[in-house]
């Protein structure tokens, strides 16, 4: 297909999609949350990429890359926008030391585990230890797209929920310097080419100030108060210029852009329209990236399978353990259970953009692992992962609010009886005060038609 015409089929279904693609009111609670974030547009992408219709040619993907690093720099741009030192204030240090501490050790876990399997089987070599490091950093992450969808289901207002809300719109931060950190440590080696110089550090610390340019840079663009049309065109043009420099530089688009974000949200006056201009163009964007990176999946192997499940097993050990080893250290204003890591299994969109990430910078790089294209195989390992935490999770999630005492089987039975008011009641007779939802990390739309309550928890897919 021209990429002209490829553009213009993506921007159609972006726009469709976004519109229709997020009723879910029918749809069981794990399933309606890969619907609820977009992902099963991912396989749409496979129908129109070069594995199956091929209406996306291997040669039209190369020339759409420009889009890649549009989505890439907006998802970072609205996640950095939610790290206002004003509304992080307002939640205690221990949920902070909580987000970050048990990411941390999910890290540490995973990793730990990779390596000493692929040691194991005598494939413990710098490149393989690299995509370890890389598929870690993605571990790490957490979604509040799942936790929003239980709390809007079961109506549940209590402190665990606001405390694993907090922690998964937060820990996406040690996922991001994780990567970073890698692609720094890869710069020198055969998986990248042309920046020998430098170290880990070094590179990370290019991608810091790079991110820091574009965000002083758009806070200069912001002295005149565009109109909403201009703020628009500057979105895409800072969020295509961030992501576009990082994957020249074979560096993070994510971390730049979130530095960008992390900026504006503390330096610019005009925050809040920013935030609603991104949110508005929200959809459309992060679908575009859906279909463009689910077209760059391949499955070299079967084998595919019973890695991504040991992906998702991996990642579930080292949430539970990170954050039964921070439960017990950390003075938490609640009874915090211990199995509180099960909550915190959702990924999400920010997950897939790391990972999409990793496929354009790595890409060109011809690394193998037994004899299959190592990017290809780590991506698609990581798809399946994915897919399974958003199916399970928000399983695991009520099971965790459940022995918090925060969803109550009188609140479970008059909500399968179908009586909504008597549910309310129920929830509200419990209803415990908790702390505000950080901005930016706003909720999934709940399942109702009520346009106000729905704008009050309107989605965002990149935490």
């Amino acid at each position: 297909m021209d990429p002209l015409v490829a553009t213009l089929a993506l921007i159609l279904l972006a726009l469709l999609g976004a519109r229709f693609s997020f009723s879910t009111e029918r749809i069981p609670a794990g399933p309606r949350l890969l619907f609820r974030t977009g992902t099963h547009f991912l396989f749409v992408g496979v129908l129109l990429g070069p594995a199956v219709l091929g209406l996306l040619s291997t040669e039209a993907l190369v020339q759409l890359y420009p889009l890649l690093g549009l989505g890439l720099g907006w998802v970072g741009l609205l996640f950095g926008l939610q790290l206002d030192r004003t509304t992080l204030r307002q939640f205690p240090r221990a949920f902070h030391a909580l987000a970050i501490g048990q990411a941390v050790i999910a890290f540490g876990v995973f990793a730990a585990i990779g390596w000493f399997s692929a040691d194991l089987m005598g494939m413990a070599t710098p490149q393989v230890t690299a995509l370890i490091l890389a598929a870690g950093a993605t571990a790490a992450v957490s979604s509040p797209a799942g936790i929003a969808l239980v709390s809007t289901n079961f109506l549940v207002r209590g402190q665990v929920r606001q405390c694993l809300f907090f922690v998964a719109s937060l820990d996406a931060v040690v996922g991001l310097v994780a990567l970073q950190v890698t692609y720094g440590w890869m710069h020198g080696t055969d998986m990248t080419a042309g920046f020998e110089v430098g170290g880990p550090l070094f590179w990370t610390g290019i991608d810091l100030a790079l991110g820091l340019v574009c965000g002083v840079l758009f806070l200069w663009l912001m002295r005149l108060r565009p109109g909403r049309e201009e703020l628009v065109l500057y979105l895409l043009g800072i969020s295509a210029l961030a992501g576009g420099a990082a994957l020249q530089l074979q560096l993070s688009p994510l971390v730049a852009a979130t530095v960008m974000g992390a900026v504006v949200a503390n330096f610019s006056r005009d925050r809040d329209r920013v935030f609603k201009a991104l949110q508005q163009w929200e959809k459309p964007i992060y679908l575009v990236l859906l279909l463009l990176a689910g077209a760059q999946l391949r499955l070299p192997t079967w084998w595919v399978f019973p890695l991504g499940v040991g992906y998702f097993a991996m990642r579930m050990v080292g949430k539970v353990i990170g954050s039964a080893v921070f439960v017990q250290l950390l003075p938490l204003p609640f009874d915090a259970p211990r199995r509180m890591g099960l909550g915190l299994i959702p990924q999400g969109g920010i997950t897939l953009a790391m990972a999409l990430s990793l496929v354009l910078t790595l890409g060109g790089s011809g690394i193998e692992v037994g004899g299959l294209p190592a990017v290809d195989l780590l991506f698609a390992v990581i798809v399946v992962g994915v897919v399974l935490s958003e199916l399970t999770g928000p399983v695991f999630t009520a099971q965790v609010l459940r022995r918090a005492g925060e969803i109550t089987r009188a609140v479970e039975k008059a909500i399968a009886e179908g009586d909504d008011r008597k549910a309310e009641a129920e929830a509200m007779r419990r209803h415990r005060p908790a702390s505000p939802v950080p901005a930016g990390a706003s909720e999934p739309e709940p399942e109702t038609d009520d346009e106000d309550e729905a704008d009050a928890e309107s989605p965002s897919p990149s935490p």
